[in-house]
């Protein structure tokens, strides 16, 4: 299974040596996994994982013939899977580039606010194929710039010889920045084994679910006074539960790129478990003073999270931060 990094121009650049890190560390312990799930994207880094022979025929005949493939963001493990398959919240969008014996289409995606996703296949005339030195490189803009993102993964993997699919997740730093109407287009440069440009745009609506928000403004330190967490906002859309973090720490760990990184484990009032396995975790763009924790959308709202803040220690374990632990309550 190869790998590689998927880059967002970001001016964090200091910071890709600790994610390159972390994304080592990560292969190492994942070995058997398909899809890794984000971990330590701080920055908005993005990874993508490239791998051979993942889906099954089912797949390969949704794609053709089903008008609404949501099922592929099962296979790609999306925290949103099953509410986008049994809803099918996706918008079917049928928008190709094609030229140089590649067709570059976009099937669907889905926004609502807080969330990007965007199904895209390739397939080539003469074969694709997934080895690093051909991938090539593609861009996803809203409203012709950059997207501004706390964290995002891009997963790719080939239906036959002649096809690729490919997942594009992408969470946004900040709530509703970009309305309730966005210009998306894709941007792919010699791609898969092809030479040339693609691009494709399409306007896409957000989703008009009912989105609730609670500000709780719950507080911790530690014993110390050097760390300080306040818990900002919690929302719930559908594509996800997104619970919003304020860290403060003394500013000489900004310039020294010493800043931490708290990484969380989330118990709610129902005693369900969100850790690595079932929940995202990033930051915004200034130093891990804004954390992002992506929970699965939900459909009936707990009463309450108790949020366990933590640090990998130096055998590479996750350590809870006992004094740090805030219980934030979810009711009027």
């Amino acid at each position: 299974m190869s790998k590689e990094i998927n880059r967002i121009d970001i001016p964090l650049d200091q910071l890709m040596m600790r994610e390159q890190a972390a994304i080592r560390a990560a292969k190492r312990k994942k070995l058997k996994s398909r899809i890794l799930k984000p971990l330590l994207v701080a920055c908005g880094l993005c990874i993508t994982l490239l791998g051979s022979g993942f889906f099954s025929p089912a797949i390969a005949t949704a794609l053709a013939n089903v008008p609404y493939i949501g099922i592929i963001y099962a296979e790609f493990g999306d925290i949103a899977a099953k509410k986008i398959e049994q809803e099918q919240l996706m918008t079917k969008i049928g928008k190709e580039d094609t030229h140089g014996g590649l067709t570059m289409s976009v099937k669907e995606a889905v926004y609502d606010g807080n969330r990007l996703l965007v199904t895209v296949a390739y397939t080539g005339r003469n074969g694709v194929s997934l080895e690093e030195e051909v991938v090539g490189t593609n861009t996803l803009t809203i409203n012709g710039e950059p997207i501004d993102v706390a964290m995002g993964s891009t997963g790719q993997d080939d239906i036959d010889r002649n096809t690729i699919i490919e997942h594009h997740e992408l969470t946004l730093s900040n709530t509703d920045i970009y309305g309730d109407k966005i210009e998306v287009a894709l941007d792919g440069s010699n791609l898969f084994g092809y030479k040339g440009n693609w691009h494709v745009d399409f306007t896409l609506e957000k989703l008009m679910e009912e989105v609730i928000s609670y500000y709780p403004k719950v507080k911790s330190s530690t014993n110390d006074g050097l760390y300080k967490l306040n818990v900002a906002k919690v929302s719930f859309t559908p594509l996800l539960t997104r619970i919003d973090v304020l860290v403060d720490y003394p500013k000489e760990l900004d310039r020294n790129d010493q800043w931490p990184f708290f990484e969380f484990e989330v118990t709610d009032s129902e005693g369900k478990l969100y850790n690595r396995a079932n929940m995202q975790m990033g930051a915004t763009k200034d130093y891990g003073h804004h954390i992002i924790l992506v929970l699965p959308p939900m459909e009936k709202m707990p009463k309450s999270f108790t949020l366990k803040p933590g640090k990998t220690n130096e055998q590479g374990y996750w350590q809870e931060i006992k004094e740090l632990e805030m219980i934030v309550p979810l009711e009027p």
